[in-house]
């Protein structure tokens, strides 16, 4: 700021130039008693300032600040000083009998003793009623208990599926909003059938009507769950150039369906010679079914709830569906094979569960101008059912109640209160039965099966009651479900274009453990 210069007088000017005129600046409030140094003090403590006022504000004190407006922690409000000070509540209640004024000093004596101590007892940053009623909740005696107590604790934070190796490389990660908006179009019509293998036995109709609970019997057999990679129809078909992309119908499911899950998995992705096989490590999640996976109350692993811990819960639901089928279907033997034998059968004495295996082949690219890319699937067909028609393929798995942090209730209340259970467990096992509806799709299936299959004992988990069956069509459970098959489509073409644009190797595709994210990785060999 330069002053400007005056060569006839000495002094200030006449008029004050407006580069120097005082013109919005703050000052403190003062009043005509008050120090030079107050009307400069912007540092003054406002909170300090406002005791002091309220301090002074008894009755016969006259407002030092008064001849000059607000005080200094009101200076920025539009409060007026007279008109707030001088309103009174009127109580037109009537007024019972005053007690001496000993009397009520201690009654207010008491009560400050009870409100200091439930200030003391309380948590911080929690009111004094919710103190109390938390501490009577969590007294003992037989109170209160949280439903879902000793479940899932959505607060702890969750292992991988698979420890990420220090060499691991991170290729990509999407989070589920992302992949959400995913969409290819994929004809399911358009799907080749290029081998059928095994052989189905047909579905008995009378396991739909029952009305009593009818025991689950366990079968001796022998159920076959291979990779992709390891599968001698796959690797046939990859050396005869039939096909890009290889992969089990199980493991397809798992990636459509990506953005229903809760639980941490992994798949892990082969290139060879620019093909990719998607395949599944032995002993996995994908080995193994989940059990409440969406629900509020979904189990966890604890040491003190080991019947119905996460895993344990997996190894029983797996155990189930593998006997339920040869629960619902004719005992008169009568089979329907397949063009070719079961391909993983090593000897003919072994007692195999009957199962279908058919290679379908779907075209993933929708520009006719470019060279297609054939992704073929194995899908799994677990019985038949005749019809006028001829025989229709359907898929048959099992939900299974173990009672948890309610009783048992599907064998009394099942055959009157079926929609009731049906739509609770679409809530609770959303991601589970999306999946068994993709399988279906997939296969060409008509009809997907159903069981609902509960504990005798809740403390038991050896023995169980098939309680009914539910029936449907695949597209009618994927309107149920709200399941969009463009969108499962949309993220599997994403996770082909991401490996087919890197070399020959080992990726490991991932679902975060807590974040709702899908994560591929590089692995080195």
């Amino acid at each position: 700021m330069n002053l400007p210069e005056f060569s006839s007088i000495w002094g200030p000017p006449a008029e004050v130039p407006s580069t120097l005129r005082f013109s919005d600046t703050p000052y403190a409030p003062f009043s005509k008693g008050d120090k030079l140094g107050k009307a400069a003090d912007w540092a003054a403590d406002p909170v300090k300032d406002g005791k002091d006022q309220r301090r002074t504000q008894g009755r016969g004190f006259r407002d030092p600040y008064h001849a000059y407006g607000a005080s200094s922690t009101r200076f920025f409000t539009n409060e007026d000083n007279e008109s707030s000070w001088s309103f009174n509540v009127v109580d037109s209640g009537t007024k019972g009998t005053p007690k001496p004024r000993g009397q009520q000093n201690a009654v207010l004596k008491t009560r400050g003793r009870m409100q200091g101590q439930q200030q003391q007892s309380a948590p911080q940053g929690r009111a004094i009623g919710q103190a109390s009623s938390f501490a009577n909740r969590s007294a003992g005696g037989g109170g209160y208990r949280r439903p879902g107590a000793g479940y899932a604790d959505k607060g702890k934070a969750r292992e991988p599926s698979v420890a990420i190796g220090p060499t691991w490389k991170l290729v990509q990660s999407n989070n589920f909003n992302e992949l959400k908006k995913l969409t290819y179009n994929v004809p399911l019509s358009e799907g080749k059938t290029i081998g059928t293998y095994g052989s189905v036995q047909y579905f008995d109709r009378a396991t739909e009507k029952i009305t009593q609970p009818m025991k689950l019997k366990v079968v001796d057999s022998t159920v076959y769950n291979v990779t992709t990679s390891e599968d001698p129809v796959i690797n046939k078909l990859a050396g005869s150039n039939v096909g890009q992309v290889f992969a089990t119908d199980a493991i397809l499911a798992v990636i459509m369906c990506t953005t229903k899950s809760n639980n941490p998995w992994d798949i892990v992705v082969n290139k060879v010679d620019g093909k990719i096989f998607f395949d599944k490590r032995d002993g996995g999640p994908l080995d193994f079914l989940t059990v409440d996976e969406n629900s509020v109350h979904s189990p966890a692993d604890d040491a003190e709830n080991r019947i119905d811990s996460t895993s344990a819960l997996s190894i029983e639901a797996t155990y189930i569906n593998q006997n339920f089928v040869a629960n619902v279907v004719t005992r008169d033997g009568a089979k329907h094979d397949f063009e070719n034998t079961n391909p993983f059968a090593t000897s003919d004495d072994e007692p195999v569960l009957p199962k279908g295996y058919i290679y379908r082949q779907f075209n993933l690219e929708a520009d006719s101008e470019k060279p297609p890319l054939e992704l073929v699937v194995r899908c799994e067909i677990d019985a038949v059912v005749a019809g006028p028609d001829g025989d229709n393929f359907a898929i048959v798995r099992a939900l299974n109640e173990y009672g948890g942090y309610k009783s048992l209730e599907w064998k009394d209340r099942f055959v009157n209160h079926r929609g009731a259970i049906v739509a609770a467990e679409m809530k609770n096992n959303l991601n589970k039965l999306s999946q068994w509806t993709v399988q279906a799709l997939l296969s060409g299936s008509k009809a997907l099966k159903i069981g609902f299959v509960s504990r005798v004992n809740a403390k038991e988990k050896t023995n169980h009651e098939i309680v009914g069956v539910l029936s449907g069509a695949p597209t009618q459970f994927a309107t149920q479900l709200n399941l969009q098959m463009q969108n499962g489509w949309g993220i599997v073409r994403s996770l082909i274009n991401i490996i087919s644009s890197l070399e020959d190797g080992k990726y490991a595709i991932l679902r975060d453990p807590n974040l709702q994210f899908l994560r591929v990785y590089q692995v080195p060999n």
